[in-house]
């Protein structure tokens, strides 16, 4: 991507200000304060050598982003080589709420895209976010279907509720998918994701085989956690027998403190 002309010298300063933490802030204000002056300056450092002048000028429009900024963050979406240049211009180009006007460029179509095609999970799954309606799209919904098919366990669960969101219909298997996730070797928030979904979830039998298999054999002690309190909600038998056993230890404990406190009046 490229730039017919060149901003002037105190602009493209306050552009390469945006890729430093400390004068972000500052040459945000600064570089809105110029207009469309400042957006197209902004245009020309989404090209800057440095990926984090270029990532403060993807952040730039994510409040400050007019349509003419649509094509060159579409370009940096799927065409950076950064995976969080890319992530940003995402963002920025789906995030409607915090601009004055939301962007009228086909966002679908590039959120598709990058949901499809990045080699980036984080990127992906910031597509797949900016997918959730409005507006419900039939790209959107192919997408999401083919996406809920792969094997990456990271992508499936976000991909799952933006598709239940796309198009209200859309049933699935929801414990299925839960215990799958739940069972295996995706990060751990993922996890966790899971296993507090499967609280929500009906009982069924897969979710309490995968529960009872979680806390035999998986360390995590978060882990172990989630599963213990979603097996509760998943099987009342459980439930009521480590109910009756935390009473029973209640009561021990509290035989074991009136003994002490007799045994110390007696001293």
């Amino acid at each position: 991507m490229s730039n017919e002309l060149s901003p002037t010298d105190e602009l493209q300063a306050l552009v390469e200000q945006l890729g430093a933490r400390d004068t972000a802030r500052a040459a945000q204000t600064a570089l809105a304060g110029t207009g469309e002056a400042g957006i197209a300056a902004a245009i020309w450092g989404l090209s800057h050598p440095n990926v984090r002048v270029r990532r403060g000028c993807a952040g730039f429009m994510d409040h400050h982003g007019t349509d003419a900024c649509f094509e060159p963050l579409r370009h940096v979406a799927l065409y950076d080589p950064a995976p969080s240049v890319r992530r940003m211009a995402v963002h920025s180009a789906s995030c409607q709420e915090c601009k004055q006007c939301p962007l009228t460029g086909d966002l679908v179509g590039l959120l598709v895209q990058v949901a499809l095609s990045d080699t980036n999970r984080r990127v992906r799954l910031n597509a797949i976010w900016g997918l959730r309606p409005p507006p419900r799209d039939v790209r959107a919904v192919e997408a999401l279907e083919s996406i809920l098919r792969e094997a990456d366990p990271n992508l499936r669960l976000d991909t799952y509720y933006t598709l239940m969101d796309q198009d209200p219909n859309y049933k699935g298997d929801p414990i299925g998918l839960h215990v799958q996730v739940a069972l295996s070797d995706a990060n751990r928030s993922v996890r966790l994701k899971a296993l507090w979904g499967l609280r929500r979830q009906p009982s069924d039998a897969r979710a309490i085989a995968a529960l009872e298999q979680i806390l035999r054999t998986e360390s995590d002690p978060r882990l172990r956690g989630y599963a213990h309190h979603a097996l509760k909600h998943q099987d009342p038998s459980y439930k009521a027998a480590y109910d009756a056993k935390a009473r029973e230890r209640g009561i021990a404990e509290a035989r074991t403190r009136k003994e002490n406190s007799t045994v110390l009046r007696k001293l």
